[in-house]
């Protein structure tokens, strides 16, 4: 996949990880979503897992899981691509131009009008009716890179990195059908294909670590089973696959 180009980074207050304390929408209150947005010079992942996963013990891949586990991953959130912040009409506006999607595309822009204050960053919508609160997590400030592995043919696989905490993303190598009408949900898709191709298109991965003794440990992903594991990307080996997209601090 070749990589769209914003000239300018975004401003340094914007880097390092948020987590979400707050979504309020129309008929929404919610406090309870685990939404992780790590954003780099230029790249973002995001990650949003509800409240009242399903158990996944004895689960290591996709051919494990039930029709009601595959369900249940079928509502996640997820993206990552591109960050662009402009000023219009006094009003600073961040856009996240996705890349990578755990859900089919949707029918508006990911824009929001952007105010920091002492206590939260708060995000209000541009294409829709919602606020946003935003806390930033302690040591992902201040140092940070972007690797990709592969070529620009090959499907994208990131790996973010900011202060303490590492995000790899890795897109499904599956097309969406053709005909899906922007703004439906995986879970509306999934119940009319064959179970291999439900597979396939929830085959996705976005997964939040932290830095433990040198290696890096998956706390939460959208994979499930991968989480609590120890792993490392030896990102500076010879010969490695990864190639540094972004390098700041």
């Amino acid at each position: 996949m070749r990589l769209m180009v914003i000239s300018a980074p975004v401003p340094e207050r914007y880097r390092g990880v948020w987590q979400r304390s707050l979504l309020v929408a129309p008929g929404v209150h919610d406090t309870t979503t685990t939404v992780l947005w790590m954003q780099t010079g230029r790249w973002h992942a995001d990650l949003r897992i509800a409240a009242g996963r399903p158990d996944f013990s004895g689960v290591v891949s996709l051919d494990d899981c039930s029709a009601d586990q595959l369900a249940w991953l079928a509502t996640q959130q997820g993206f990552a691509g591109i960050t662009e912040v402009v000023t219009t009409s006094g009003d600073e506006v961040c856009a996240w131009h996705r890349l990578v999607d755990v859900q089919p595309p949707g029918l508006t822009a990911d824009a929001g009008v952007m105010e920091f204050t002492p206590a939260c960053l708060i995000e209000t919508g541009v294409h829709g009716p919602y606020i946003e609160h935003w806390i930033a997590l302690p040591q992902s400030q201040g140092e940070g890179a972007v690797y990709r592995c592969g070529g620009d043919q090959d499907r994208l696989q990131l790996l973010l990195v900011a202060g303490n905490y590492v995000m790899r993303v890795c897109d499904r190598r599956s097309a969406w059908p053709e005909g899906v009408a922007a703004g439906t949900t995986l879970t509306q898709l999934l119940p009319a294909l064959p179970l291999p191709q439900q597979r396939s298109l929830l085959d996705i991965e976005i997964s939040f670590g932290i830095r433990v003794d040198g290696e890096w440990q998956i706390r939460h992903s959208s994979l499930p089973w991968l989480e609590g594991l120890q792993v490392t990307f030896g990102v500076e080996d010879a010969g490695s696959p990864w190639r540094e997209l972004e390098l700041h601090g």
